[in-house]
């Protein structure tokens, strides 16, 4: 007998690789997808309930709302004037003026103050009033729900407070909207009063004060004058200082002149003859005028007589009487020089003389001039206090009189835009609006326990969440409604269920060049998928197709499909008894009323099986069943009753998980193909099952009365076709 060998050793002898996982490649295969499909089948199932949620939140929000007291809304708009109203021309004294927004801020935030709520309060006598204060209520407790019912605000862009008042009175409403606005003029014309109250008292202390700093300034001007009798006191001026200015400037002039003699003194003291041109910066005056000129010919002479000496000898006639012509202006320009100092030295000293004496009288007329006007800058500041309290006293005197006449007059700068009337309709509540959206809540709350419900239900309701589950694709439906006892495929050849096997086989049959893929095992997560059935109609289409097919009942724990054949004598001849070593393969096989299908039963039931189905007997009859039939379909137990699928699977070319409808568990699918994988199982797709499983415990294959027994062979034979398939 052949070592038993793998799917996978097969598999690659045959140059094939084992199909790869679509959850493999992508990672998010079993997260949930939005399918419509399976929402709109959750709409059917559980729909009722987002209606059912709908209407009861729509109900109850009606019957509580209709519980509910109306509260009705009262508004008024109150326009704030830039100026307070002036009977006189005179500026009002007040606390605050409208004139820009953060002063109509003030007003706004005034009339929503404790002070003028409070004065509403008394107004109104809200303090009695059941529906603002409950027994034993306090000031501050009614003060906090008629804050709550009030509100006040500055309409943006505009110079209008908008006043609302909501109450379930609507003429208290009304009436409290006029009360804020009153008592806020009220609040602040008494603000205003107290306001003119401070300022007239502190103008009249301040006019007694000036009136008498006045009456002393003037006392002390009469005093002076009394005690200085000078003619022209009050005058700006006077004789005296007319003559010190008239004198300052002789004075001034007379050293002018004095300067100017000292200069031409010391330059004609320090004139050279032999160097003419140092008077050249000399100005012109009285003395020297002449002197000048005699420079300006003698520098011309000797510019003349320097060309003659170029064209002439000394002993010519011109150049001799060029030559005394230059000294003949030098001599007159030395005598000019002369005469000149000698009158400027006698001008100098008059002019010395004279500057002595203007300094003489200067000094005199500003002593008596600095007396004169002391006494006058004196008297001048003793008027000027004396006049600037009279004018301040009579402006003090002014304003307080001012005061008196304006506290008589009404300042307010409120005015009515829009009265406040009576509401007709409540405001609230509103139960045509709240309703249906307290209905739109409910449902969406509905939704949110369906989807709820949808995702924590386990159960699995189509093929999709399957393959979320298992990570396998569908490979065929099998629909509800065929007859007969489970064999469809001979009793009802022409139904639904008939075609959907056949397109299994079609699915499961490989191609030539995958030849060697033979064995299908059926396995399930739990009992009662339809198992035994998939495996009954799936050996039988492939009978029909033509094929040798050999079908292995693999559960050892019950009678399964093998039942009819335990009853036969000899049944207890079957796998189990392979499997322990107590019979051949042969033997353990049997023929069915269908052409070319075998079956090997689990013949008698062992407690051992996964001991006996993990040896090496097992795969030894695979490897021996390949050479004489087409085809090898398994029939096993359960996934997750006990280990038996895990172990025959990964000797199964392929293996197809049965999902009957509505009974699979997600968890319980996922398991089973962690499970199956784990173990080394190819599992290439599911078969979703609608059709009803039977209650005698599923179909089972009637066999032959004679069996394929040769003690002599140690291999499976057809005693029609004794030769093998190969």
């Amino acid at each position: 007998m052949k070592s038993p060998r793998l799917p996978w050793e097969n598999d690659r002898e045959r140059g094939l690789t084992t199909e790869v996982s679509p959850a493999s490649s992508d990672p998010t295969f079993y997260m949930p997808k939005a399918e419509i499909p399976r929402f709109a089948g959750m709409l059917l199932r559980r729909g009722w309930i987002v209606i059912v949620a709908g209407l009861l939140a729509a109900a109850a929000a009606w019957w509580v709302l209709g519980q509910m007291p109306k509260v009705y809304r009262a508004s008024g708009s109150v326009y704030i004037s830039t100026e307070t109203p002036q009977v006189f021309d005179v500026r009002p004294v007040s606390s605050e003026e409208a004139r820009d927004l953060e002063q109509m801020l003030s007003v706004e935030r005034g009339m929503s103050s404790t002070s003028v709520l409070l004065r509403v309060i008394d107004r109104e006598g809200l303090m009695k009033d059941p529906d603002f204060a409950e027994p034993g209520a306090t000031r501050q407790a009614v003060l906090g729900v008629l804050a709550d019912r009030v509100e006040v605000g500055l309409s943006r862009g505009t110079r209008v407070i908008e006043i609302v008042v909501e109450d379930t009175d609507p003429e208290r409403a009304a009436r409290l909207v006029e009360a804020i606005k009153t008592e806020y003029e009220m609040w602040s014309e008494e603000g205003r009063e107290k306001l003119l109250e401070q300022a007239s008292a502190g103008l009249a202390r301040e006019e007694e004060r000036l009136r008498m700093r006045m009456e002393a300034s003037e006392a002390a001007l009469q005093e002076f004058r009394e005690n200085h009798p000078v003619p022209g006191l009050a005058v700006t001026g006077g004789s005296r200082q007319e003559t010190l200015d008239i004198l300052n400037s002789r004075l001034t002039q007379a050293k002018a002149e004095r300067l100017q003699l000292e200069a031409e003194r010391e330059a004609f003291a320090r004139f050279d003859p032999a160097d003419p041109d140092g008077l050249a910066g000399l100005s012109e005056g009285e003395h020297s005028a002449e002197v000048l000129s005699l420079v300006r010919e003698l520098r011309n002479r000797e510019l003349e007589f320097a060309k003659i000496k170029e064209r002439y000898l000394f002993k010519h006639p011109t150049f001799k009487e060029a030559s005394g012509a230059v000294e003949g202006v030098r001599e007159n320009l030395a005598r000019a020089v002369l005469t000149a100092g000698e009158a400027i030295e006698k001008s100098y000293q008059v002019a010395r003389q004279n500057e002595s004496k203007l300094e003489a009288e200067v000094a005199l007329a500003s002593g008596e001039a600095v007396d004169v006007e002391g006494l006058r800058a004196e008297f001048a500041k003793l008027s000027r206090e004396a006049t600037a309290n009279r004018e301040l006293h009579a402006s003090v005197s002014r304003r307080l009189r001012e005061t008196a006449m304006v506290g008589s007059v009404s300042s307010s700068f409120l005015s009515w835009q829009d009265q406040p009337l009576a509401p007709e309709h409540a405001h609230r509540p509103r139960r045509m609006i709240l309703t249906p959206l307290a209905g739109m809540g409910g449902a969406f709350l509905g939704c949110l326990l369906m989807l709820g419900l949808e995702f924590g239900d386990r159960r699995v309701r189509d093929a999709a969440t399957v393959t979320r589950a298992t990570g396998v694709p569908l490979l065929t439906r099998l629909p509800d409604g065929a007859a007969g006892d489970g064999m469809v495929m001979l009793s009802s050849p022409q139904s639904e269920t008939a075609e959907a096997f056949r397109r299994l086989r079609a699915v499961l049959i490989p191609p030539s060049p995958r030849e060697g893929m033979r064995t299908v095992l059926f396995a399930s997560a739990r009992e009662g998928e339809g198992t035994s059935f998939c495996s009954v109609n799936h050996a039988v289409s492939l009978a029909v197709q033509g094929y040798r097919t050999l079908l292995i009942d693999a559960d050892l724990r019950k009678p399964g499909l093998s039942r009819d054949h335990l009853k036969e004598p000899g049944g207890d001849l079957g796998l189990g008894a392979y499997l322990a070593g107590e019979t051949s393969p042969a033997e353990a096989c049997v023929r069915t009323p269908v052409e070319r299908l075998y079956l090997m039963s689990s013949g008698e039931m062992r407690s051992n099986a996964s001991e006996l189905l993990s040896g090496t007997r097992f795969p030894a009859l695979l490897e021996e069943a390949q050479r004489w039939f087409d085809r090898v379909v398994i029939d096993v137990p359960s996934v997750l009753s006990n280990s038996d699928a895990q172990v025959v699977a990964r000797y199964a070319d392929h293996t197809c998980l049965v999902v009957g409808e509505g009974g699979g568990d997600r968890r319980e699918l996922k398991q089973s193909a962690e499970l199956l994988r784990a173990g080394g199982a190819n599992l290439v797709g599911f078969v979703w099952n609608e059709h009803p499983a039977h209650a005698n415990g599923g179909p089972s294959l009637p066999v032959a009365r004679h069996k394929l027994s040769d003690p002599s062979a140690t291999a499976l034979v057809d005693h029609d076709n004794p030769e093998p398939r190969d």
